[in-house]
C-alpha cells in the first residue's frame, strides 16, 4: 500500500483503449467533483492534445489544473516526466485530488509501479499516493475485438500493440472496472461481455454505464489500490492457483450448480501436461487462434529448450510466447489457462496434444527454434 498520510494527496489513474470513454469520464468528474479541487494530468500520443483541451473547457481551474503530457507514453517513455509533473503539483497544493488520465495504448501495471515505488527503481511522487486505478471499456469494442468474422483497426498507432492485448491488460489490472456504451451492445451480448470481462478481472468492481455516466465516488476516494493485490488476482492467476488446490476446471460453481460464467457461455479450463511440445508444431498452433478464446496464458515446456520456462500469453488473435526463466528444481511441464466463450475444450487439448513430442521424438535433437515469437 502507498503512503496514506492527512498530508498525502489521493490519485485515480484512468486507463482504457482510444475511443472507450476516459476523457468523457474525466469531464464529468471535472463537472461533478463532489466536495473535492480536482487537478488533471493528461497523456496523450499524438502532438496535439485534444483531450487536454476539452477537459480545459469543462475545468473550473482552467489550465492551470491541467497538465498535457504529449508525445509519448506515461507507461515508459515519459514516465520521468510524469512523477516530475505530479509532484510539482502536490507541492502546489491548489486540489485535493489528481487525476490521471493515461493514453489509449498505456499499460497500466508500469504507471501503477511508477506512481508507487518511482521509474526505474528510483523515488515515488512525494506528497502522493494512488488510491484506485480504473478501467473504461468500451463494451462494444470488445464484443467486436475478439470476433474473428470481424475486421478492426487496431487502436494503437503501434501494431506490435493490437487492440485485444491492450485490452486484456487494461482489463486484468484495475480496481474499478467501467463497461461504458452499453447501449451499443444487445442485451444477451453485453451479458456475454460483461460475464467475459469479470471472468478476466474477479477482482475490480465493475459497472455497467452509458457515456460514462458513474457517481465519482465509486472512482475517487474509494482507497481500493493494492498494488500486490491487483497483479495476483487476476482471473488466469486465480483459475491457475484454484487448480492447484482443488483440481477444478471452472463452469461450476462450488455448490455443484451451473455457474453464471457457465449460464453466458464464459468458462475457463486447464491444460496440464508433463510431456514437452514439439516446438515447430506448438508454434503452428499459436498461429490459428481459434475465436472462441478470448484469453490464454500460462507456462509451456518445449522440447527445444527443455531448461527454459516458456511464458505464452494471448489475448484473442495477439499472441506471444518466449523465455521466461529456468525450470531449476522444479519439475518442468506445460500449465496454460483458457478463458473463453464457447470453446471447444476437447478440441483444443487434442490438437494440443497433438503438438506434444511422440515416442519416437524423445531422443531428437530440436536444431529448429521458432522462440521468442509474436504475432
Amino acid at each position: 500500500m502507498s503512503d496514506t498520510g492527512s498530508d498525502s494527496v489521493p490519485m485515480t489513474v484512468i486507463s482504457g483503449p482510444l475511443g472507450a470513454g476516459k476523457t468523457t469520464l474525466v469531464n464529468r468528474l471535472l463537472s461533478d467533483p463532489g466536495d473535492r479541487r480536482i487537478a488533471v494530468v493528461v497523456n496523450d500520443m499524438g502532438e496535439i492534445n485534444v483531450d487536454a483541451e476539452l477537459i480545459s473547457d469543462e475545468a473550473d481551474t482552467g489550465d492551470k489544473g491541467v497538465v498535457d503530457l504529449s508525445n509519448g507514453c506515461i507507461c515508459c517513455r515519459l514516465r520521468d516526466d510524469l512523477v516530475t509533473e505530479v509532484t510539482r503539483l502536490a507541492e502546489e497544493r491548489s486540489f485535493d485530488y489528481l487525476v490521471v488520465e493515461a493514453s489509449g495504448i498505456s499499460e497500466p501495471i508500469p504507471i501503477a509501479r511508477t506512481l508507487t515505488v518511482g521509474p526505474d527503481g528510483g523515488d515515488p511522487p512525494d506528497g502522493l499516493h494512488l488510491d484506485t486505478t480504473v478501467s473504461v471499456v468500451d463494451a462494444y469494442g470488445f464484443w467486436k475485438a475478439f470476433d474473428p468474422e470481424e475486421s478492426i483497426p487496431d487502436a494503437a498507432p503501434d501494431p506490435e500493440r493490437p487492440l485485444t492485448e491492450v485490452l486484456v491488460d487494461q482489463i486484468e489490472f484495475c480496481d474499478v472496472l467501467l463497461l461504458n456504451k452499453c447501449d451499443m451492445v444487445p442485451d444477451d451480448a453485453l451479458d456475454s461481455v460483461a460475464t467475459a470481462v469479470r471472468t478476466l478481472q474477479p477482482r475490480a468492481t465493475v459497472h455497467r454505464t452509458t457515456y460514462s455516466e458513474i457517481d465519482p465516488g465509486e472512482v475517487l476516494g474509494t482507497g481500493r489500490f493494492d498494488f500486490e493485490a491487483a497483479k495476483r488476482q487476476q482471473g488466469w492467476k486465480q483459475a491457475l492457483a484454484e487448480s492447484d488446490t482443488e483440481g477444478g476446471h471452472g463452469g461450476h460453481d462450488h455448490d455443484g450448480g451451473v455457474s453464471a460464467a457457465a449460464a453466458h457461455g464464459v468458462e475457463s479450463f486447464i491444460y496440464r501436461r508433463d510431456t514437452p511440445f514439439h516446438p515447430g508444431r506448438f508454434d503452428d498452433w499459436l498461429d490459428d487462434w481459434d475465436g472462441a478464446i478470448v484469453r490464454a496464458k500460462g507456462f509451456a515446456w518445449v522440447a527445444s529448450r527443455p531448461q527454459t520456462v516458456l511464458g505464452m500469453s494471448q489475448a484473442g488473435p495477439s499472441v506471444q510466447a518466449g523465455p521466461i526463466g529456468e525450470w531449476g528444481d522444479d519439475d518442468p511441464s506445460t500449465r496454460l489457462v483458457f478463458i473463453g466463450q464457447e470453446m471447444d475444450k476437447d478440441a483444443i487439448v487434442a490438437e494440443l496434444d497433438g503438438c506434444l513430442i511422440t515416442d519416437d521424438e524423445r531422443n531428437q535433437t530440436f536444431d529448429s527454434d521458432p522462440f521468442p515469437r509474436e504475432r
